[in-house]
């Protein structure tokens, strides 16, 4: 028998992940596909809304790899978001500059906890099955040789997809450019996520959702306002098969030890307002996001960012 996850629960998931950047798996009741990276990885870059174009760090894994290539520093960062239903998700990553850009690597686990099961018929059959994916993604940024300005990424991801006794793995490829302008004050992102592989779960096929993203970011000099720091950006967000979701947010650092920052996305079935807060001291950087779903609960996002090294 082919367990498949109730269409309630679907709607659920769908709901928080228009939030994060875009829907998982094909969009239809019984997907087995959930993307793990899609949810909005960082509760500081998740809170903004928009992070496809911003200048970049070890968080642009999974939002645009080319950020990457503006590591300085080797980083390590946690990521924890307490969702609905009582699911959770969990993200260890870390970044390393590395020749003329930089390097990182992230595992994420996304606890469903217990979800209705349905027959191939689409029946309930009054009976729960434990689910969870656990994905990992590695990628490298760096300048692109002879353009001034123009960085590029690539990175490659691996997703186990389990539902109960039974799973299905699929990787995928995604790949980035980044266009720094007027001193690096604008930053103009385009990205290309998850070409690759289908899930084959059972007598079930999902493909990966092939996502185009593209940011513009602006961010002031030091110059400009004393002791202040502002980034403002946009996202143009178009999965494919699915609905576009526009991205708008900022982030304001103070004397760089406290941000503040708030984030929108909207899409065809809700929006969804972000806002949230940061507190950098010495090596260490703690985030947290509180997320509105409007007509269902919020979550709570919390980030810790260390840094080695000089």
């Amino acid at each position: 028998m082919t367990k498949r996850l109730g269409l309630p629960a679907l709607i659920l998931i769908a709901a928080m992940l228009l939030s994060s950047a875009a829907l998982a798996g094909d969009g239809k009741a019984g997907s087995t596909y959930l993307d793990v990276f899609a949810i909005g990885v960082g509760a500081g870059p998740s809170a903004m809304g928009a992070y496809a174009g911003a200048p970049g760090d070890m968080w642009s894994l999974t939002y645009n790899p080319a950020g990457l290539a503006n590591i300085d520093r080797l980083k390590l960062g946690v990521s924890q978001i307490e969702w609905l239903e009582d699911s959770s998700y969990s993200y260890l990553g870390v970044g390393l500059p590395r020749g003329e850009g930089g390097l990182a690597m992230g595992l994420a686990y996304f606890d469903l906890g217990g979800v209705p099961v349905l027959d191939p018929q689409g029946t309930d059959l009054n009976m729960s099955a434990e689910a969870y994916n656990f994905g990992f993604i590695g990628g490298y940024g760096f300048d692109f040789p002879n353009v001034c300005g123009l960085k590029a990424g690539v990175s490659g991801h691996v997703i186990q997809a389990n539902l109960d006794d039974t799973g299905a793995t699929a990787i995928g490829i995604n790949l980035g450019l980044l266009y720094g302008m007027m001193e690096d004050q604008v930053h103009l992102g385009l990205a290309v996520k998850n070409m690759g592989t289908k899930f084959k779960f059972e007598d079930d096929e999902d493909s990966q959702t092939l996502t185009y993203v593209g940011g513009l970011s602006y961010t002031t000099l030091e110059e400009q306002i004393p002791n202040v720091d502002l980034t403002v950006g946009v996202d143009a967000i178009m999965p494919q098969d699915q609905d576009f979701v526009l991205g708008v947010g900022g982030e304001f650092w103070v004397y760089d030890m406290l941000a503040l920052r708030i984030g929108y996305q909207t899409g065809s079935e809700m929006g969804n307002l972000s806002y949230g807060a940061g507190f950098a001291y010495s090596d260490f950087q703690l985030d947290y996001t509180y997320a509105d779903y409007e007509d269902l609960e919020a979550s709570h996002r919390i980030s810790l960012t260390m840094a080695f090294g000089d």
